[in-house]
């Protein structure tokens, strides 16, 4: 066993239901534990097409299937309060978990009838009434993972066909919200049965992308990749100023490759490094508002990214390599905004890193833990050249645990050391990670099911109605034509709607009104008509940015509140500094969404190159305006901090005559901080004058 394999298994996610788990009766743990590996192992049967007594595992069968094995676990690893989240699960959670599976085997049994003839209107009260729970259940669902405001838009998603052919909406609101009307039974029918709903979109991210992603994060977890790349972070960073905030952003962006989910983030590692940075002279809501900013670029960080990602696959049908390769210099400007904010805090602090000596060392780090390293170098070779797909993570999760036993053979038949522990600990050892992996992938799993489960409800209520193409139209006769516009206006709108927790809701919301509308614009856009529009996946990016940055926007900034809990701090004040210090985040879409190079796989890589030296530089001196503090030139006054904000911004702006203004306002204010705290520096010697002479010149 490895020192990496020993050490303390990371805190669990409260929202992924994980630690419910050690309260459960053993016969609920064998079923919670299995589900996934269940699933996973008909993912890779279905993706390889064995055939199962003749038949290919495919269609509305395998959706049902999948909904049906993994179903119970959403309400069994799911508590309906935070409370009940480190309780055992209540009688009546039980009732919900089979109910949901009950409802799910006996649509299977009518799989041909849904199959042929999709039962938009229910052919009796019995396909009706199930139809109705299994909406209601969703909801609940949702309720559990996103609160009540989720909960409100899935039930206000089921009520809006009722009237959405009313005249008052057709009067007012300039006729906007307008749509076709249906019938109750035929919208929670084209939910259970319906192309739009729980079989379209949320099925196909489910039974086709997401659950080898999640197999591999749960197992590189529970096998101790969450503490090898927590102490790899610590030996990296940790003696620098402000050490231990950095080694929390580079964590979390390590973390963040693995887990794709900021929740599961912020508790794996801000349970180490919030209390690290309070040790260290951070303040309680400083310290835990650096994790919450930190934490919030999981669900784009490659290679396996997050839930919203897998949203785009499934609704544009792009290429999961390309996003993977697209999604990487974005993940390095939004780290690097974070770190020289985070070296500025410490700089004007006077915090300095560890001592050395209390630090790991990095080679010995790589030494014990480089079989997770081999994980992702699989993961990203197969995703980006071997275009593998989605099976890809299945491989990755072979080659690690191949390597583990290869490791650990090695070590029991090379000589016998004083104190090696027996071959049946080792054991023991080996099926408490394993054990420890399956967990967190079906919490992983739980959390995500939830979520796009109730999208159907969304989809069902905006395809249906038809509403969604006079959404997209008055969002581009709001912004008048003009591209930027349209861009802030989603940049709002994302805002808008991540304050009250509903990032997720936005993206969806956004990929299927706004998106191909812009996309249509951008075509017709001068700076962009040669490139034949902006990029679909720039695009998607940048609206997933600005949704994750809803959880720590307040009034309800989840990511935050979280971190805050942990740290023992404010949670309003959390978020407010949250939200001070990742304003940096606020700008770098637009630098890539603009600029398609930086996305690398649209351009050639000089120009790339040159692009991204030109964002890196840009983003380093925007950040450092809003931290109030430059490298090599000291603090900033509030004029100069405002003008190097302004300047970065301009430089890393794909327009030639703004980075023209950008170069010189930058050089410009730069050049005066220097010289202006360098005089300040200079002292003149005070004179001592004897007491004695003080005495006679008074008499």
């Amino acid at each position: 066993m490895t020192s990496v394999e020993k050490s303390k298994p990371m805190t669990e996610p409260r929202q992924g239901g994980l630690s419910r788990y050690h309260y459960m009766p053993k016969p609920v743990k064998v079923i919670f534990l299995l589900a996934p590996v269940i699933a996973s192992t008909l993912f890779v049967i279905h993706w390889f097409s064995i055939p199962i007594f003749g038949h290919i595992l495919a269609g509305t069968i395998y959706s049902y299937l999948l909904y049906a094995i993994l179903g119970f676990n959403i309400f069994i690893g799911l508590g309906a309060t935070k409370k009940q989240n480190r309780q055992a699960p209540p009688w009546y959670d039980y009732i919900l978990g089979v109910t949901l599976v009950g409802i799910i085997i006996f649509f299977m049994f009518n799989i041909n009838d849904i199959t042929y003839h999709n039962w938009d209107s229910p052919p009796n009260n019995w396909v009706f009434a199930s139809a109705v729970t299994i909406s209601l259940l969703v909801i609940e669902a949702g309720r559990r993972v996103g609160g009540w405001g989720l909960a409100a838009l899935l039930v206000f998603s089921i009520i809006y066909p009722l009237f959405s052919s009313s005249h008052f909406l057709a009067t007012h609101f300039g006729g906007v919200f307008y749509g076709a009307s249906f019938p109750f039974k035929e919208i929670v029918s084209s939910f259970a049965f319906g192309a739009n709903g729980m079989l379209g979109i949320p099925a196909q991210m489910l039974g086709e992308l997401i659950l080898g992603f999640f197999l591999f994060a749960g197992l590189i977890m529970g096998m101790g990749g969450g503490s090898f790349f927590m102490n790899l972070a610590t030996s990296l960073m940790g003696k620098v100023r402000g050490g231990q905030a950095k080694v929390a952003v580079l964590a979390s962006g390590f973390f963040g490759s693995i887990t794709g989910s900021a929740m599961a983030n912020i508790a794996g590692t801000g349970s180490f490094t919030i209390p690290a940075m309070k040790k260290s002279g951070f303040e309680a809501e400083d310290a835990a508002a650096i994790e919450a900013c930190a934490s919030s670029g999981s669900d784009s960080m490659p290679p396996v990214l997050g839930g919203l990602i897998f949203f785009m696959v499934a609704i544009f049908g792009v290429d999961y390599a390309d996003v993977v390769i697209a999604a990487f210099l974005p993940s390095v400007l939004f780290y690097l905004g974070l770190l020289v904010q985070v070296d500025g805090y410490a700089a004007r602090n006077n915090l300095k890193g560890s001592n050395g000596e209390d630090l790991p060392k990095w080679w010995r780090v790589i030494r014990d833990g480089w079989v997770y390293i081999a994980g992702l170098g699989v993961l990203a070779f197969g995703l980006v050249y071997m275009r593998w797909g989605a099976i890809t993570p299945v491989y990755a999760t072979g080659v690690v645990i191949a390597l583990q036993l290869f490791q650990w053979a090695v070590r029991r038949i090379s000589p016998k050391k004083q104190g090696q522990s027996p071959i049946k600990t080792n054991f023991g050892g080996a099926w408490k990670s394993v054990e420890t992996g399956l967990v967190q992938t079906a919490g992983l799993v739980n959390y995500v099911v939830a979520i796009f489960i109730g999208m159907g409800l969304i989809l069902v209520g905006l395809l249906k109605t038809g509403v969604a193409a006079g959404l997209a139209a008055w969002i581009i006769s709001l912004g008048g034509d003009n591209l930027y516009l349209i861009l802030f206006i989603c940049l709002g709108f994302c805002v808008v709607m991540g304050t009250f927790g509903l990032e997720r809701t936005a993206y969806i919301f956004l990929a299927i009104i706004a998106v191909p509308a812009i996309m249509t614009l951008s075509k017709t856009a001068p700076e962009f008509q040669a490139a034949g529009g902006l990029s679909i996946i720039g695009l998607n990016l940048f609206i997933i940015s600005y949704s994750n940055l809803g959880g720590i926007t307040p009034p309800v900034a989840l990511n935050a509140f979280v971190a805050a809990n942990i740290a023992g701090a404010n949670p309003m004040k959390t978020a407010w500094i949250a939200c001070r210090m990742g304003a940096v985040l606020a700008f770098i879409p637009f630098f890539y969404v603009l600029q398609p190079s930086l996305l690398i796989i649209y351009t050639p890589w000089w120009q790339t190159l040159i692009h991204f030296a030109q964002a890196f530089i840009g983003v380093w001196l925007l950040s450092s305006g809003l931290a109030g503090y430059l490298v090599g030139a000291g603090e900033l006054k509030r004029v100069a901090r405002l003008l190097l904000i302004l300047g970065g911004f301009s430089l890393a702006f794909p327009q030639p005559a703004v980075f023209g203004a950008g170069v010189i306002i930058s050089l410009a204010t730069i050049s005066i901080t220097v010289l202006s705290n360098r005089a300040k520096s200079v002292q003149i010697p005070k004179v001592s004058i004897p007491q004695a002479s003080l005495a006679e010149d008074e008499r």
